[in-house]
């Protein structure tokens, strides 16, 4: 049996049955309006998930799917979703990699099969019946990564927490978000987060976890964390520690096991952007195998 909870008078949650390491108690795939409706995520592939939504929700019809980017975890769902209702998918493009020298270990994990019907700019306004929506691109932990703000209902500005904001996993209460290249880009993610800073909603909806209240502080948090990931690897390096697997037994003392290949891609990232900064230079490129050691 679908649990709906209603989180605003025009928002409600449904989170979908994929818990895991990665997704927490699984994604949340969001429905926004009343009548005539807009799902957000509608999630991973699960049986007699789809069917059961759709049934929940009537009478009120589905008319437009957003994703906010193509992990097997958010969007494979849209196309059985868009097979019973009709509705169009948006969202900011294909599945992509920033760059295609290196090897991605991750490569599974994305939803190559999916090709939204409408292809949305960064800041491009869009709507469904009295509601009013605007894209914001927000790529890092993916390459077609897309948060959705709800900005209007019946051309009035949105108020309390219906002033919100779809982050997907670009920004989670309850972990730091992955970035691992090439299907990341940490210089895009820490941009990005300093973007949304910027922006006045009260509320962000994350595709994993309870609802941010408190987006600007939230925000500091992560970018704090980053920076201090970047504090270490460079203490590493000035030790003469440059192979990412001692940095990882160094930096995640207590990890967990089946964690290690995140935490491992996540140093990679960091490398990376330590490298676009000239910061850090490497024996082999980009690769988790290659030696890094500080730039003179």
């Amino acid at each position: 049996m679908i649990k709906i909870k209603q989180i605003s008078p025009h928002i409600r949650r449904i989170t979908c049955p994929n818990p895991s390491k990665f997704t927490f108690k699984g994604t949340n795939c969001f429905v926004i309006g009343q009548n005539n409706l807009t799902v957000i995520d509608p999630g991973p592939i699960i049986q007699g998930f789809i069917p059961q939504l759709v049934e929940a929700l009537k009478p009120a019809k589905i008319n437009q799917i957003l994703i906010t980017h193509s992990h097997r975890d958010h969007s494979p769902a849209a196309a059985e979703l868009k097979s019973l209702t009709g509705a169009k998918t948006y969202a900011s493009g294909k599945h992509d990699v920033y760059r295609t020298d290196i090897d991605n270990p991750f490569k599974s994990s994305g939803d190559w099969d999916f090709t939204p019907d409408v292809t949305l700019k960064d800041e491009e306004t869009f709507h469904c019946d009295n509601l009013t929506f605007k894209a914001i691109k927000t790529d890092g932990h993916c390459y077609n990564h897309m948060a959705f703000a709800l900005t209007h209902i019946n051309e009035h500005p949105t108020q309390d927490d219906e002033n919100c904001l779809f982050v997907g996993d670009h920004i989670m209460g309850w972990a730091s978000t992955i970035v691992a290249p090439p299907d990341g880009n940490m210089s895009r993610y820490m941009h990005n987060l300093h973007k949304l800073k910027t922006m006045p909603y009260k509320v962000f909806y994350s595709a994993h976890g309870a609802a941010i209240t408190k987006p600007k502080a939230r925000i500091e948090e992560l970018i704090k964390h980053r920076l201090g990931r970047e504090v270490e690897i460079i203490e590493c390096l000035k030790q003469g520690i440059g192979d990412i697997v001692e940095m990882v037994k160094i930096n995640y003392p207590k990890l967990d096991p089946a964690l290690i290949g995140p935490a491992a891609m996540s140093t990679l990232a960091q490398l990376e952007w330590l490298m676009d900064k000239n910061m850090v230079v490497s024996d082999a490129g980009l690769t988790i195998d290659a030696h890094y050691q500080l730039a003179n």
